[in-house]
């Protein structure tokens, strides 16, 4: 599903800081900083190459993030119950925001590496990010997560919120797109693009409906949670208004058009 050559020079340039080829500028400077300094680079780098060298580990990835995404999910519920949380509605949506608050944090780091490292920048990117370039393994493993999320909160979604169309398109038209990117060996970075500007509000959305729910379910969280709620969603808004409304027509949908339509 991937050139194995050119996967190989993109892991190598983007390991090695020194490479003169790397491109400069401060969001590429910054490139798989947070991986860096966390000290898991290489061994992402590593994990990647190794459960995206054939069909079957794809497969198991994908299962192995998919009961993960669903215990955690069923861990969160039984958390909030244990707490005193009665309302079964509330319950279930508080152990989906949850789940999704780890998938949106950890996507939106794992695709902010993947596209520095190959080149991208804010406002400019080097002439080595192609967007129709072959698939690397760290973007491959980065879609299983992400498709992996998707499908275990399509089943909390089919099972217990069958009303949130919208939802439940999205998800499935995500989980194809990148289905058929991880088929045809390319187009990893296009996907890598609309996540991470899609998702890296993820976290101060969950925090704000998480929050919006301790205050009307929780009489002795209320006070914490009603400050938290009012940050969240000034975050939200500022957030919003920067990466959808300003940023994301240029920085998506002409840099995008342009790559495929020319």
């Amino acid at each position: 599903g991937f050139d194995e050559e050119g996967v190989r020079r993109r892991d190598d340039w983007s390991l090695h800081p020194s490479h003169p080829r790397r491109p400069v500028g401060l969001a590429r400077t910054m490139s798989g900083c947070v991986l860096r300094q966390l000290g898991v680079e290489a061994d992402w780098v590593a994990f990647s190459k190794e459960w995206t060298k054939d069909t079957q580990s794809l497969a198991l990835l994908t299962l192995g993030f998919f009961l993960f995404f669903y215990a955690w999910n069923q861990m969160a519920c039984a958390i909030f119950r244990a707490n005193g949380f009665k309302n079964k509605k509330v319950v279930l949506e508080l152990g989906s925001c949850s789940s999704s608050l780890v998938h949106c944090t950890v996507v939106s780091i794992l695709t902010y590496y993947e596209l520095c490292s190959q080149g991208w920048g804010l406002f400019s990117s080097s002439d080595s990010f192609d967007l129709t370039g072959a698939n690397t393994p760290t973007g491959m493993a980065t879609m299983v997560f992400c498709i992996s999320y998707m499908l275990a909160d399509l089943v909390y979604l089919h099972r217990f919120s069958p009303g949130d169309v919208q939802y439940i398109i999205h998800h499935w038209a995500t989980v194809v797109y990148m289905a058929l990117c991880i088929s045809i060996g390319r187009g990893h970075l296009s996907t890598m693009l609309c996540i991470f500007l899609g998702e890296v509000t993820g976290p101060i959305n969950n925090g704000k409906v998480i929050t919006n729910l301790l205050v009307t379910e929780s009489r002795d969280a209320r006070g914490v949670a009603g400050g938290l709620n009012y940050a969240f969603s000034c975050g939200l808004w500022a957030g919003f208004l920067v990466i959808r409304v300003a940023y994301a027509p240029w920085g998506v949908c002409w840099l995008i058009g342009r790559a495929y339509l020319g």
